[in-house]
Order: C-alpha cells, then sequence, then structure tokens
C-alpha cells in the first residue's frame, strides 16, 4: 500500500512543471492546442506511474 516517496516526487514536479510553468506559457501565447497535448501528456504519464506502481507492487 505505501507509495515510494521517490515517485511521488518525480509526479509532483512533472505536474509543476506542466501546470506552473509550460500550460501558462503556451496560454499566454494563445496557443491551447499545446496546452491541451501538455495535459494530455501529463495524464498519460500519470496514468503509466499508477500502472506500473500496480504492477510492481508484491502480491500478498
Amino acid at each position: 500500500m505505501f507509495v515510494p516517496v521517490s515517485r511521488v516526487v518525480a509526479i509532483v514536479m512533472a505536474g509543476v512543471l506542466c501546470f506552473g510553468i509550460l500550460v501558462p506559457l503556451s496560454l499566454a501565447r494563445h496557443n491551447v492546442g499545446l496546452a491541451v497535448f501538455i495535459a494530455i501528456v501529463f495524464i498519460a504519464y500519470l496514468a503509466a506511474n499508477v500502472i506500473l506502481w500496480q504492477r510492481m507492487r508484491p502480491r500478498a
């Protein structure tokens, strides 16, 4: 049940990069398509991390 701290930190850092820097910059340039693409890539990254965590955790 315990999620490794390093995995959580990596996801938080990616979220800050995406939604704190890249999405606001793309919206400032009036490029909504790029902002949506960045959000989709982050959601895919988050889903991949959850799937990998589920597969790697020990079975009881």
